[in-house]
């Protein structure tokens, strides 16, 4: 009696998951469905299994703009600071290369502050001063963080093509990392990068600067989440 009920429900909630266009394997990580997004444009071009560099690839799963990939059969290099997540990385992507440095224009090395909401941890001070401010996110702990810089993570990792895909989201110095990118030489096909300042009711000031400088270097806002902004370049757009 109970085994044909719930036959009979998982049948009928089946029927409305198609009737409502819902289809496994479509399930977002991001936070806005921005893997979503990045994935129907590399379909529309061609492109089904795109490479892909994660910087302040936080969590292997949670708010993860890569791992969508990464469960197609993806792979790529997922870059994080935090000492404590690139060993939930290493042990759940164990197909991509998972660094623990952070990106700068050189280089060395920098105090990394991290958080009790460690998706807000950050290089910048500035950044951490501001998003502290309210009392409601503090600092756990500092960590002295080796730096280095897209040119060798390129040329190092990816023998000096640049991914098909580039998320970047490390709070604060999103544009000073991208603009030590040599886009005469290579680039990313799309870029996911976070286009408002941090508010905890999601209401921060969009980045024009940013999004701006983008659009001169030969980049399409093809989407914006509020959040984020999903860039996707000239030459691979308007093919």
């Amino acid at each position: 009696m109970y085994g044909k009920a719930s036959k009979f429900v998982n049948r009928i909630e089946r029927k409305l998951k198609k009737i409502a266009g819902f289809h496994e394997g479509h399930l977002s990580y991001s936070q806005c469905g921005e893997d979503l997004l990045v994935d129907y444009v590399f379909r529309l071009r061609g492109l089904e299994f795109p490479t892909y560099l994660d910087i302040g690839a936080n969590d292997p799963f949670f708010l993860s703009n890569t791992v969508f990939f990464y469960k197609k059969g993806c792979h790529g290099i997922n870059i994080e600071a935090n000492p404590q997540l690139i060993r939930k990385l290493e042990k759940y992507r164990k197909r991509d290369t998972n660094l623990n440095l952070g990106m700068s224009a050189s280089e060395g090395e920098m105090d990394f502050y991290i958080l009790n909401d460690p998706t807000l941890s950050s290089f910048s001070k500035a950044e951490i001063t501001r998003i502290t401010a309210s009392g409601k996110i503090k600092i756990e702990t500092v960590k002295k963080i080796k730096l280095t810089t897209l040119e060798k993570v390129v040329d190092g990792y990816c023998k000096g093509q640049f991914p098909d895909f580039l998320s970047i989201d490390v709070e604060g110095m999103d544009e000073e990392i991208l603009k030590t990118l040599p886009f005469e030489k290579y680039w990313p096909k799309i870029i996911c990068v976070e286009a408002a300042e941090y508010s905890p009711i999601g209401a921060g000031a969009r980045k024009n600067d940013l999004i701006n400088f983008l659009v001169s270097k030969g980049y399409y806002e093809y989407a914006n989440t509020n959040l984020n902004a999903i860039m996707v370049k000239n030459e691979f757009w308007f093919i």
